[in-house]
């Protein structure tokens, strides 16, 4: 749910350039097209596709707030907590919740695939996931490399979006056939593993401008997260030593290696586009969640209840782990 953020950040940006370029006589403009490169992860994804694919963000922000409660059922659960814990230890819920996913998603982009998208749009796409049959690091890309083989062709923007958004607990694996073979394959979450995947768009870019022998052109990447609630806990010596209980049955485990991974892979994708030495540089927007009221919102991912009016305009906006490479 917290792609809402995003889309709804990054529609109030464009609907505030529009407005500059309307009175100045000019078109409008499709903030997919002002990237090279687009990679997003987790719900990022569906925002990272939509852009790509040139779906406007009002019907992106709507996928969220049509659909986010059949994605995420028993709602009402959330003020009954042991009820909650009990509909998420048994996993009840997630094959509806997969099934309205992707009626939402088929409804957004249709049988759109990797190539059609980029032969109709010209704009560069990856998605992050894992392979859980090899717990293997995976990226689904359209066919910008000239080393790449094609594999991700033929494969939709549906089931990519259903791949790396598959959030284990919270939603149901993705259980895929393989576009090229018919192989089973099972994904899941890429936020596992690029939580903040600017590491990625930054290294896709570079070898980008170097497949294309294009010397001595900056790499402008923008990130875009989802503002997640500052993560850290104060331990005692006694903690120190807990065990599954303590760890919560592994989900701090993930917690921690989630919001470790957001800062260093932030410092990581800014260092390697410094050390080009050529203009390029990483951006995060915004650096940090603009108040404690907004972040209240953002806690559970799956929340996916309607706020209050006094909050509406701020819980609109845009979520995921979407990071832009651009001006390669």
């Amino acid at each position: 749910m917290r792609g809402l953020y995003q889309a709804a950040y990054l529609r109030t940006f464009s609907e505030r350039v529009n407005r500059t370029s309307e009175r100045e006589g000019e078109s409008r403009i499709d903030v997919g097209r002002c990237f090279d490169l687009i990679v997003g992860t987790s719900t990022g994804g569906i925002i990272a596709s939509a852009l790509a694919c040139g779906v406007s963000l009002e019907d992106t922000e709507h996928l969220y707030e049509e659909y986010g409660p059949k994605i995420f059922p028993y709602q009402r659960a959330r003020s009954l907590p042991i009820l909650e814990k009990l509909i998420r230890s048994f996993g009840i819920g997630v094959r509806q919740g997969e099934e309205s996913l992707r009626a939402a998603l088929e409804k957004t982009f249709g049988g759109e695939t990797f190539q059609t998208m980029y032969q109709r749009r010209g704009i560069a796409l990856a998605i992050p996931t894992i392979d859980m049959g090899r717990h293997a690091s995976v990226v689904f890309k359209t066919r910008h490399l000239s080393r790449l083989n094609g594999r991700d062709d033929d494969r939709t923007i549906v089931d990519a979006c259903i791949a790396t958004s598959a959030a284990p607990i919270l939603r149901s694996l993705a259980d895929l056939r393989e576009p090229a073979t018919n192989a089973r394959v099972v994904y899941a979450d890429g936020g596992l593993w690029a939580n903040n995947p600017g590491v990625v768009g930054a290294i896709e870019a570079a070898e980008i401008l170097s497949d294309r022998s294009v010397d001595q052109a900056p790499i402008h990447l923008y990130m875009l997260g989802s503002l997640p609630a500052q993560g850290g806990e104060e331990i005692s010596a006694r903690q120190c030593r807990r065990g599954a209980w303590g760890w919560r049955g592994g989900i701090k485990v993930v917690q921690a290696s989630l919001n470790a991974q957001a800062v260093g892979y932030d410092y990581l994708t800014d260092k390697a586009l410094a050390l080009r030495r050529d203009g390029s540089f990483a951006i995060r927007l915004p650096a940090q969640c603009p108040s404690k009221n907004l972040q209240r919102y953002l806690v559970n991912m799956d929340d996916a209840r309607h706020q209050g009016a006094g909050c509406a305009e701020a819980t609109s906006g845009v979520r995921c782990g979407l990071r832009m490479g651009g001006d390669t």
